[in-house]
């Protein structure tokens, strides 16, 4: 299922722009058993996996209290159910393991963390185009979707699930190995990844190079492309644990653009001016993706032309934000030219 779910991602995702990540606001934990007592003992761990999700930054949280939050996980909680979950094992007598999966009221969970002066990261995600190269001593190779049942892919995309960020890989087909060569990843020379990137339409592009040592060590380094600007980090250890810290990485990175704390002060009203706007269509997606940015507040139709949109919006939050997350998710395009008007000015694209 993994396998044909990133495969699909990979070949279908050209006309996309950021994800939907359906699975914010719950998350699953091991337990023995279906009492009740041990769902409500495990269910305040599980509610701090899912303020990590959705406040992005584990910067953020380290500076705040959450434990007002916790203390109301039993009335935060708005379903909850049981599941086996299969063991991949050579062992085939291992039985299935059970787990509790808790799923928390959007609504109140973002107003008490708001209340607490965190920020929120909405499920609206720039996907993440992930290039695996791997020298395990033996071979040297650069993985693609259809080996994402690997154990290196496996335990990365387990760690993005855990904060709540999507990815995918790429097919590595006659296109991509004609474009990408192994030698050019492993030197972190990003030209020809960044090349062969487009045809998959991602956000944010992800080099990681492993180096596996005799004993099983993980030597990740790592390489992120968002627009123009670019970022590298290390991890190392254990497989999981040099993986997660990699990924932990990029996921605060990436929350600290996109999420901001909103305050009292902010609140103010913008114009903006869209060009490119031909028939009705085009208008509406051009107002309901306003209307579905995090910390828009409001949209209101100035006027109409020939293919010109004006429209006012209530902010809540930084325009610095505002402009971060449309550069990303390429459907507004900004123009920079002379505008004597003091009127942000856009291109919609198609």
């Amino acid at each position: 299922m993994h396998r044909l779910f990133f495969v699909l991602i990979s070949l279908f995702t050209a006309n996309s722009f950021a994800a939907e990540v359906s699975d914010l606001y719950q998350s699953h934990f091991p337990v023995s058993s279906q009492s009740e007592q041990e769902r409500r003992l495990v269910a305040p761990e599980v509610l701090r996996q899912v303020v990590l999700k959705v406040v992005g930054d584990r910067a953020a949280l380290d500076i705040v209290d959450v434990s007002p939050i916790l203390a109301q996980t039993e009335k935060l909680i708005q379903q909850y159910q049981y599941r086996r979950v299969n063991t991949i094992s050579d062992d085939l007598t291992q039985p299935d393991k059970l787990e509790v999966l808790l799923k928390f009221n959007e609504d109140s969970l973002n107003k008490s963390l708001t209340n607490l002066g965190l920020p929120i990261w909405s499920n609206s995600r720039p996907e993440v185009l992930l290039w695996l190269a791997v020298d395990d001593g033996n071979s040297r190779h650069i993985l693609g979707a259809e080996e994402i049942d690997g154990d290196i892919p496996a335990a990365i995309m387990k760690a993005t699930e855990r904060r709540g960020l999507p990815m995918l890989m790429p097919l590595m087909d006659l296109q991509d190995q004609n474009q990408v060569q192994f030698a050019d990843l492993w030197a972190g020379f990003p030209e020809a990844v960044l090349q062969a990137s487009q045809r998959y339409a991602a956000q944010v592009i992800l080099m990681a190079r492993v180096s596996i040592s005799d004993n099983g060590a993980l030597q990740v380094r790592w390489q992120s492309h968002v627009n123009d600007e670019s970022d590298q980090w290390q991890s190392r250890g254990g497989m999981q644990r040099a993986l997660n810290d990699g990924i932990d990485e990029l996921t605060d990175r990436l929350a600290r653009r996109f999420t901001q704390v909103v305050t009292s002060q902010y609140d103010q009203e913008y114009s903006l001016q869209i060009s490119n706007v031909n028939d009705y269509s085009d208008y509406s997606r051009a107002i309901n993706y306003l209307k579905n940015l995090q910390y828009v507040s409001d949209v209101k139709l100035v006027s109409l032309e020939t293919d010109k949109l004006e429209v006012t919006i209530g902010l809540k939050g930084e325009i610095a934000v505002f402009n971060r997350t449309l550069a990303i998710d390429h459907v507004l395009l900004a123009d920079n030219s002379y505008n004597p008007f003091n009127v942000m000015r856009y291109r919609l694209l198609p």
